[in-house]
C-alpha cells in the first residue's frame, strides 16, 4: 500500500503540485551530484593511470638490480630471465641499459639519463611518443633520441651533431658523438627533460662493463693482442689449435707481439683475454686467429660487454599486485640481486597522485551532503503540502509506520530519477571528451596535454550504490515529521 500511494503521489497528481519545481530542483540537485562525481572519478584515475603507465614506461613496475657494491650491473642470466617470465603476475621481462651522462652542444650542457634500446628492450612507450625521426635499430648506430624539451634546451634540430659522456664505470668518463635522429615527447616534464635513447651497444662499450680485444696482425706475421674497456691489468691466454680440433699449448705470454710462425702448424689461435684475479664484473672476451689462403686472420668476438646490462625490467599484468609481485621475483633471484618498484623508483610521483584520491572522496562526500539536504528539504515541504491527506489516511485506519514508508518511498523514487539522469549525463561528458579530447591542458603543470578519462565502472556503481544508500537512509528523519501529524487538526485545517 505505502509503494502504490506513493507511485501516485509521484505520478500525475505531482503534475498540479505547488511542491513539484521544489522536487524538480532537488531531483536536479542529485542528477548534477551524480554527474558530477562520475566526471571527477573518472578523470582523476584516467590522470593517476595515464601518469603511471608513463612513469613505468620509462622505469617499469619492477627493476631487477645488484644488490653488490662493486657491481654497477648484472651479467645477463636467459635462465633467471625465464623463471620470472613463469611467474603468474608477470606480462613481460626485458633487460634494461642506463648509465648517467651529459650531453653537450655548441650552446650549452644538461644532465641526462642515457637508456639503451635494442631488439630486445621495451619501446612501446618510446614508439607511442615519437613526433619525429625514428628510433635506431642497428646497435653500431650512432643516433640520439632526444625528447622536445631538451631538444629545445640544447637548441639543436633534427640532424644535428651532439657530444655525450657517459659518466661512471671503471673507464670514467667517455665521450662519443651521436647525431641527433629522433624526437619525442610524452608530456611528463620531469622525466622528458632527463631521459634521452642511444643504441644499448654504445651504452654497453661506453660503459666499460666488459673487456673487448682484438689483435693486431703485422707484415711480418706478428700478432699482438690489444684490449679496451679496462683500466687495469689483464690476463692473456693463447691455445692453439690443429685441423683435427687438437688443442696445442703455445708458449706466448702476455699480449705480444707473438711470431705467427711458431704457430705454422695449427689451424687456429684462440686468445682470451681476463680481468685481473677473474673479476667476474668485467666479462672476457676472445680473439680467434685462423689461418687461410690469405694468411692468418684476426676474428674478434665482438666485446664481453655484450653480456652486461643494468638490470631487466619486469612489467606485470593488469590489476596484479605490486607488493606480491615484487616479493615473488626475489625469490625467484640469484645472491645478489635485488629489487626495486616504480613506488620507490619514484615516491614523490605516486605520493601525489595518492593524493588525488582524496580529492575525489572530498568531492563524493560534498555531493552526497548537498543532495541529502535538497532531499530533506523537498520531502518536508511535500509533507506540509500533504498534511491534509495523512490526516485524513489515518483517521481511516493507516498506520503511522505505512504513512512514513509512504514518503520514504516517494523519497527513494525521486532519489531513483535523479540517479537516473545524473548517470546519463555523467557518462555523456567523459564519453564526449575520451572521444574528442575536446577540454586540454598545459602539460608543463599537468604532464598530460588533454583531460584524461578512465571510466572505472566497478567503482563508479559501488560509488553510487553507497550514495544511494547514505541518501535514502538519510530520509528517514525527515519522512518522521509525517508521524507527527494528528488526524484532527490535519482535517480542521482541510476544512
Amino acid at each position: 500500500m505505502p509503494r502504490r500511494l506513493a507511485a501516485r503521489l509521484s505520478g500525475s497528481q505531482a503534475a498540479s503540485s505547488w511542491s513539484r519545481p521544489v522536487v524538480q530542483i532537488a531531483t536536479a540537485g542529485v542528477s548534477l551530484g551524480i554527474a558530477l562525481i562520475i566526471v571527477a572519478s573518472s578523470i582523476v584515475h584516467g590522470f593517476q593511470s595515464e601518469v603511471r603507465d608513463l612513469v613505468v614506461g620509462f622505469g617499469s613496475d619492477i627493476q631487477i638490480l645488484s644488490t653488490l657494491p662493486q657491481a654497477q650491473q648484472v651479467v645477463l642470466d636467459p635462465e633467471t630471465a625465464h623463471r620470472v617470465a613463469e611467474l603468474d603476475a608477470v606480462q613481460a621481462i626485458h633487460p634494461f641499459y642506463t648509465k648517467p651522462g651529459l650531453l653537450q652542444s655548441s650552446e650549452t650542457l644538461e644532465g641526462v639519463m642515457v637508456k639503451g634500446i635494442g631488439s630486445d628492450t621495451y619501446q612501446d612507450m618510446l614508439l607511442q611518443s615519437m613526433q619525429a625521426g625514428r628510433i635506431p635499430v642497428l646497435a653500431s648506430s650512432d643516433s640520439v633520441v632526444l625528447s622536445a624539451v631538451l631538444l629545445n634546451q640544447l637548441e639543436l634540430e633534427l640532424g644535428d651533431r651532439v657530444s655525450m659522456y657517459l659518466i661512471g664505470g671503471p673507464t670514467g668518463m667517455r665521450a662519443k658523438t651521436l647525431t641527433v635522429g629522433g624526437v619525442y615527447e610524452t608530456g611528463l616534464l620531469e622525466y622528458d627533460a632527463s631521459f634521452v635513447f642511444i643504441p644499448k651497444g654504445n651504452i654497453q662499450q661506453m660503459a666499460g662493463w666488459g673487456l673487448e680485444a682484438q689483435v693486431r696482425i703485422s707484415n711480418n706475421q706478428q700478432a699482438e693482442a690489444l684490449v679496451f674497456g679496462a683500466s687495469y691489468p689483464v690476463q692473456y691466454s693463447w691455445t692453439g689449435f690443429r685441423a683435427n680440433a687438437d688443442r696445442v699449448p703455445l708458449s706466448w705470454r702476455g699480449k705480444g707481439p707473438h711470431n705467427l710462425d711458431e704457430a705454422a702448424s695449427m689451424s687456429s689461435v684462440e686468445l682470451v683475454v681476463t680481468a685481473r684475479d677473474s673479476d667476474p664484473y668485467l666479462t672476457a672476451d676472445t680473439v680467434m686467429l685462423r689461418f687461410g689462403e690469405g694468411g692468418w686472420l684476426a676474428i674478434p668476438a665482438g666485446g664481453g660487454w655484450r653480456f652486461h646490462a643494468s638490470g631487466y625490467e619486469v612489467f606485470l599484468k593488469e590489476g596484479a599486485n605490486l607488493g606480491a609481485a615484487d616479493e615473488a621475483v626475489y625469490a625467484a633471484l640469484p645472491l645478489g640481486w635485488g629489487t626495486e618498484t616504480v613506488l620507490e623508483q619514484a615516491p614523490e610521483m605516486f605520493t601525489w597522485l595518492g593524493m588525488l584520491d582524496l580529492n575525489v572522496e572530498i568531492i563524493i562526500g560534498l555531493m552526497v551532503l548537498i543532495s541529502v539536504i535538497n532531499m530533506t528539504s523537498a520531502l518536508l515541504i511535500i509533507i506540509l503540502e500533504r498534511r491534509a491527506m495523512v490526516g485524513m489516511l489515518k483517521a481511516l485506519g493507516m498506520a503511522d509506520g505505512q504513512v512514513l514508508m509512504m514518503f520514504f518511498w516517494q523519497a527513494v523514487r525521486i532519489l531513483g530519477r535523479g540517479f537516473l539522469f545524473g548517470n546519463i549525463i555523467g557518462f555523456a561528458v567523459v564519453t564526449l571528451q575520451h572521444e574528442t579530447g575536446l577540454i586540454t591542458l598545459d602539460p608543463q603543470a599537468y604532464y598530460v596535454h588533454v583531460v584524461p578519462i578512465r571510466v572505472d565502472v566497478s567503482s563508479i556503481l559501488g560509488i553510487e550504490l553507497m550514495a544511494f544508500v547514505i541518501c535514502a537512509i538519510s530520509m528517514w528523519l525527515p519522512a518522521w515529521a509525517s508521524m507527527r501529524i494528528l488526524p484532527a487538526a490535519a482535517m480542521k485545517l482541510k476544512d
